[in-house]
């Protein structure tokens, strides 16, 4: 029988583990080189996480969801990220993490990010946006579903009602908004640094999800403001730990490849999660002002399991390199880039748009409850709450179709300004006069009129303002870009910009409580329109100006 060939120095080759003794063992890796792992980029270091959390950090509310068309209409501004694969010999289609994922775990990525984003976004929206606000007015004792008006004997028109709620709503936000500053770069540090079986960001998902849902089970009960404004702060670190982490696993687990799809289907699901969490606050509250925060809680308990069940499983941490944790890591996260005008003009003109998209977005409900319909109702004794739900959800659907209609326009128009040598800030700048327009429509339209002319001016205003600021954030992207001084700390510097949506907010919240309680007895929240307006034309008069300079 003839034997089998056995190939020189391969067949032949000698088993080591068999054939090397403990102590040879012992020798052989005394002289092997120990390589320490190198730990994984930081996530406020990451250019595409900071560009993800820019996408959702914008207000949430009826009018933001047009942020999320900047991710969705292809416009070709990336971030100047430095790690990509394809600026050296890396494979594009492996994974920051070192994962390759197959074609099935790559369609897995691509629905699981947009389902996490439509899970994670909608019940935040719909708490922002309706439920807290309703929660406010109950602590004040207001019935929203029924309220009597007073008539002015004067003019015979109603005295504005409930613009004592205002000052209250704006310290609520504002709480919000310093809190979520503190605990979102907090919540990133600390989850970079994770060390367990299930990997670096699924637990926080999973533990952030139930964690929101238990508090916002507490925030619908009957309580005091101070309590409320303490869960609604605990509620930014409970919502940073779903959120932050989920923005940094898309940079992280998503080959280069595949980057620009899975990130365009994430903005659509940004998108849709905010028209869907709209319609979840605006249906809620029909049927009771604890109705929201019940179906919102039950989003929450299943958002971070859902998103860790869809995706594929993230590879283990355990033997990820302990790093200390040091409080400047957070610090650097808000601090500014020095010496970059150009920068300083870029979020001084963001602050100023979302400073003019918030004097709507924070105090919609009341605008809508208490301006649109607060006027006596004949001949019925339906709830309010319907009306005001059903108009707030038909901003929803006009505002989605907007954005879409930015989506898909923002591409050709860049394409088009750039063939004819139009500068970008120009765009830019007639897409804030464009949500002017917006503003100026819906303020017009209810200035001498009630009923159906208000309600069709709030709907003209979200179609408007939904194509304007879809628009405004697609072209303005490259512009921010542009802006930004290094591209080796792009991503820090990306993460401080992402602060003026925040900024504008806080801005909001204080010129809408100081203008309604000011002209409480005249005007209410009828001049959050003007204001408003003069905000946004600010923003292109900035907008331009930072044009200019950089000319």
């Amino acid at each position: 029988m003839l034997n089998p060939y056995v190939r020189p120095g391969i067949d032949d080759r000698p088993d080591l583990d068999k054939a090397l003794s403990p102590e040879d063992k012992a020798a052989v890796a005394r002289l092997a080189i120990k390589g320490n792992r190198r730990p994984p980029e930081a996530s406020a270091d990451q250019p595409e996480t900071q560009a993800v959390r820019l996408v959702t950090a914008a207000p949430a509310s009826v009018a933001s969801s047009a942020a999320a068309a900047a991710a969705a209409a292809s416009v070709d501004a990336p971030a100047p990220d430095m790690a990509s694969a394809y600026l050296d010999m890396r494979d594009p289609v492996v994974a920051a993490n070192g994962e390759k994922p197959s074609a099935r775990e790559v369609s897995r990525l691509n629905w699981g990010f947009f389902a996490a984003s439509m899970l994670v976004g909608a019940p935040w929206v719909a708490l922002n946006t309706i439920a807290m606000p309703n929660a406010v007015a109950r602590l004040f004792h207001y019935d929203t579903a029924m309220l009597e008006v007073v008539i002015n004997p004067a003019t015979g028109r109603p005295f504005p009602v409930a613009t004592e709620l205002a000052m209250p709503l704006a310290v609520l936000v504002i709480v919000g908004v310093v809190a979520a500053a503190l605990f979102t770069p907090l919540v990133s540090a600390l989850s970079d640094r994770t060390r367990t079986p299930l990997g670096l960001r699924t637990p926080w998902m999973v533990a952030g999800g139930l964690l929101c849902a238990l508090i916002t089970l507490i925030l619908g009960q009957d309580t005091s403001m101070v309590v409320l404004c303490f869960f609604w702060a605990m509620m930014q670190f409970a919502y940073a730990m779903l959120s932050a982490p989920l923005a940094a696993a898309i940079s992280e687990r998503v080959p280069d490849k595949f980057r620009p799809r899975i990130e365009r289907w994430h903005g659509i699901g940004v998108m849709l999660a905010q028209t869907l969490g709209v319609l979840v606050g605006a249906f809620g509250v029909m049927f009771g002002s604890s109705a929201p925060f019940k179906a919102i809680a039950w989003v929450f308990a299943i958002s971070g399991i859902a998103a860790a069940l869809i995706l594929p499983r993230e590879p283990s941490s355990e033997e990820m390199p302990r790093r200390r944790f040091s409080s400047g890591e957070v610090l650097d996260q808000l601090r500014p880039p020095a010496g970059s005008p150009a920068f300083a003009l870029a979020f001084t003109a963001r602050t100023c748009m979302m400073a003019g998209v918030g004097l709507t977005s924070v105090f919609l409900w009341y605008l809508v409850r208490f301006w649109v319909y607060g006027k006596p109702v004949l001949f019925t004794s339906a709830p309010l709450t319907i009306p005001a739900g059903f108009l707030i959800a038909g901003m929803a659907v006009a505002t989605l179709i907007g954005a879409a209609l930015a989506s898909w326009s923002a591409a050709p128009i860049s394409e088009a300004i750039e063939s004819r040598g139009i500068a970008t800030p120009v765009v830019v700048a007639a897409a804030c006069l464009t949500y002017a327009v917006g503003l100026a429509l819906a303020w017009g339209l209810g200035a001498w009129s009630t009923g159906a002319a208000r309600e069709n001016g709030m709907l003209l205003f979200a179609l408007i303002s939904g194509f304007a600021f879809g628009l405004y954030d697609a072209l303005g992207l490259e512009m921010v870009m542009d802006s930004l001084p290094d591209p080796r700390t792009a991503g820090r510097d990306l993460g401080v910009y992402a602060l003026a949506n925040s900024a504008g907010l806080a801005l909001a919240a204080i010129i809408g409580a100081i203008l309604v309680n000011a002209f409480s007895h005249s005007f209410g929240y009828y001049l959050l329109f003007p204001s408003a307006i003069v905000m946004v034309l600010l923003a292109g008069i900035v907008t331009l100006r930072g044009a200019g300079d950089k000319e």
